[in-house]
């Protein structure tokens, strides 16, 4: 299940939110695909990342309270776009450059979607950025809201110009 949603959040908003996470300190602890026990640190590969939200937990390493609170709020507003009340589980941004494509990986299971909104903190146009879902490509655009089943295989393409960010915020949340 593949939904595209533009223009649901104001330009502003999501310019003042890339700018945010920008400015936020960046971990190399994003790993997709993890299989290993117990700490889940193996799996197909790492990207500069940041957790948020996990299961009913405020990360307490971030010391920006008041961007989890937007990023929280947000999940309310992206409840009303897709008409669909759902338990928040987990809110997390990537941080991409150049050669720093993705590989292909679930964010959950078949019973939860995942929400995966675009942002750059530069104008940019024609540079990559890809989303991947499953076979179907979807073009990088600042602002944009994928929906996607949690369990479907997906990845995201950096972009093709050195020392560009590209940032996504990814919220998951299952029925009550």
């Amino acid at each position: 299940m593949l939904k595209i949603y533009d223009g649901k959040f104001d330009k502003r908003f999501t310019s003042e939110l890339a700018s945010k996470l920008i400015e936020n300190p960046w971990s190399a602890t994003n790993v997709a695909n993890r299989y290993s026990w117990p700490y889940r640190e193996t799996g197909s590969h790492r990207l500069l990342g940041q957790i948020y939200f996990n299961n009913g937990i405020v990360n307490s390493k971030i010391n920006d309270e008041k961007l989890t609170q937007t990023l929280i709020n947000a999940f309310e507003h992206i409840q009303g776009i897709c008409k669909k009340k759902m338990k928040l589980v987990e809110i997390c941004s990537n941080l991409q450059f150049k050669g720093m494509d993705g590989t292909l990986h679930k964010d959950g299971t078949k019973d939860q979607y995942a929400f995966i909104l675009m942002l750059c903190n530069e104008e940019v146009e024609n540079i990559g950025g890809e989303f991947i879902h499953i076979k179907r490509k979807i073009p990088f655009k600042h602002g944009r809201l994928i929906q996607i089943t949690a369990d479907d295989s997906h990845k995201a393409l950096s972009f093709k110009k050195p020392h560009i960010a590209r940032l996504s915020v990814k919220w998951v949340g299952k029925f009550k």
